[in-house]
């Protein structure tokens, strides 16, 4: 949901991505930085990401806001966090470029992505990026931000039930 794969994303990187995606540079930054600087304030980064990402802005109330700090309160947590998006930079990156019109993922796939944020702004058309990696990709933009499933739970159910039936 609201992501193109990792070889798409960086091979069209721009200003624009630069910018509405930092965290992502951030996050995949050599260790410890991005950790001991999330160490230091982790509910500044999930109040960053809870207030700005999401269109529904009461789609995380305090008692789920707690639980994310919390989480990022744990430097294993962080560090794991940011060694998925070191991963993406380098190794995934590697993974795709190398499977790029070679593999295709097999199984139908659902693709679900914000008409209103970062992926509706940054790709034409992510359903024909999709369309590369599989034959049989289904999917439409939901009139959210980037946290579908808390921010439309019975249109991501709704989605979820027609794909699985």
């Amino acid at each position: 949901m609201d992501v193109v794969p990792i070889g798409d994303v960086y091979d069209r990187a721009d200003k624009t991505f630069s910018l509405s995606y930092w965290v992502w540079s951030f996050l995949a930054a050599p260790a410890p930085v991005p950790e001991q600087f999330i160490d230091a304030a982790p509910a500044v980064l999930v109040d960053f990401m809870l207030d700005t990402w999401p269109e529904v802005k009461d789609a995380f109330p305090a008692e789920v806001r707690a639980a994310y700090v919390k989480q990022f309160r744990d430097p294993a947590t962080v560090h794991a966090i940011c060694e998925e998006f070191r991963a993406a930079a380098t190794l995934d990156y590697q993974q795709d470029e190398a499977d790029r019109g070679k593999r295709k993922i097999p199984c139908p796939v659902l693709f679900l992505w914000s008409q209103r944020g970062q992926v509706a702004k940054l790709y034409d058309d992510p359903l024909a990026i999709w369309r590369e990696w599989a034959d049989d990709v289904r999917g439409e933009p939901v009139p959210v931000g980037h946290f579908i499933p808390e921010e439309a739970p019975d249109e991501t159910t709704r989605q979820l039930l027609v794909f699985l039936s």
